[in-house]
């Protein structure tokens, strides 16, 4: 009897595994499919998020390697070098330009006159000022003066600046060698 009723409680959880209709735990068929909410837990989120960088990834991937990129430039082998758009580089006031190695001191002369100077003083290597109240070019360091044309003016020596032609295109102003 005892074993009886162990083997019927036995079977009777087998059954409500297979899904029968009143087997204890089971659920009640109603002839219609059994029907489940699908609801995304943090897993699926989470594989979603992943493919979406994965694709974003590869399509700016894609759109960098297709897309042209700056040539490369390299300061000392270009044939001019920008110092300014022509608005911002008022008469009367100068620029100091890099040019690879090279130290290039712009002035603005007049309206449409520029001079182009090498920046540096070869005696001391000083950085050159432009002086506008007295149109010259002076070495802050050894007091040489030079007038627009890189010619000594003032000082204790006779050596020259070296001079650079200058043009302006579209609106901004070029330097380069004569």
């Amino acid at each position: 009897m005892v074993l009886e009723s162990a083997t019927e409680s036995a079977h009777g959880l087998e059954r409500a595994g297979d899904g029968e209709a009143g087997a204890p735990g089971s659920l009640p068929v109603a002839g219609l499919p059994e029907t489940r909410a699908l609801k995304a837990g943090f897993n699926e989120y989470l594989l979603a998020a992943v493919i979406l960088l994965t694709l974003v990834t590869v399509a700016l991937g894609i759109g960098v390697y297709l897309l042209p990129g700056d040539y490369l430039q390299i300061p000392e082998l270009q044939p001019a070098v920008r110092v300014a758009r022509q608005s911002d580089f008022p008469v009367g006031a100068s620029r100091v330009v890099s040019w690879g190695a090279r130290i290039v001191l712009v002035v603005r002369a007049g309206d449409r006159e520029y001079s182009a100077l090498q920046g540096t003083s070869p005696i001391d290597g000083c950085i050159l000022d432009w002086d506008a109240v007295s149109l010259r070019v002076v070495s802050p360091c050894s007091y040489v003066v030079y007038d627009l044309h890189g010619n000594v003016v003032r000082g204790l020596t006779t050596v020259p600046l070296q001079r650079f032609a200058v043009f302006e295109r579209q609106g901004a102003v070029y330097v380069t060698e004569l």
